[in-house]
C-alpha cells in the first residue's frame, strides 16, 4: 500500500510508539476495525471533487464503538515488531 507523505509520517510515528513496523500497525488496526461490529465505509457523490472527467466521491469511515484486543502469537510479533 502507498500513502501520501503526511499520512506515512503519522503512521511511522504511531508505529514507533507501539514498537511496530508501519505495516504491522496497519495490519493490527485493520484487523480490529474489520472484525468488530459496526465497521463500515459509506460512499456518496462529491460534486466539487470532479477531476479529469471523473466524478468525485466522498468516503465516510465508521469506526466500531468498542475497543478491540488482538492477542498476537510470536510469529506475528516477529513479523510486525521493529528490529
Amino acid at each position: 500500500m502507498e500513502f501520501d507523505k503526511e499520512t506515512m509520517e503519522k503512521l511511522v510515528e504511531l508505529a514507533t510508539e507501539a514498537n511496530l513496523k508501519p505495516e504491522g500497525l496497519v495490519e493490527v488496526v485493520m484487523h480490529q476495525w474489520a472484525n468488530n461490529t459496526g465497521a463500515r465505509v459509506y460512499t456518496g457523490r462529491w460534486s466539487k471533487g470532479e477531476r479529469d472527467g471523473v466524478k468525485g466521491l466522498r468516503y465516510v469511515v465508521q469506526w466500531p464503538f468498542k475497543p478491540g484486543f488482538l492477542e498476537a502469537t510470536g510469529d506475528l510479533v516477529k513479523k510486525w515488531r521493529l528490529e
